[in-house]
């Protein structure tokens, strides 16, 4: 199944098969513009995506792990719940540093 979600600027563009144990293989990219806060100013700024994702959906409770997949539980699958999930991840992802605070960083070390 072709996966092609947009949110808050960004979109999904995937492909997912469902394995012969229920479980679902999602491989893609998250790519676009979203809008994060610098975590040293607080300034809202727009931050490029470009990730590459490799995601096993399986049914709760899962106690495996996985050195290929992010491994992600949901009862069913549900791309519009996963893609929200990755954008909260980006939000408050602490490499979240604007230009102006990244300059001021490299001017203080010399």
């Amino acid at each position: 199944m072709e996966i092609n979600k947009t949110k808050e600027g960004l979109t999904l563009k995937a492909d997912s098969t469902k394995t012969k144990d229920g479980e679902y293989i999602i491989t893609g990219k998250i790519t676009g513009d979203i809008e994060v806060e610098c975590v040293k100013c607080l300034k809202p700024f727009l931050k490029h995506i470009d990730e590459d994702i490799k995601f096993k959906v399986v049914k709760p409770p899962y106690n495996g792990f996985d050195e290929e997949y992010d491994i992600i539980e949901q009862e069913k699958l549900n791309v519009d719940e996963i893609l929200e999930s990755e954008i909260e991840s980006i939000k408050n992802d602490f490499s979240n540093i604007c230009e102006s605070c990244i300059k001021e960083e490299f001017n203080e070390e010399f």
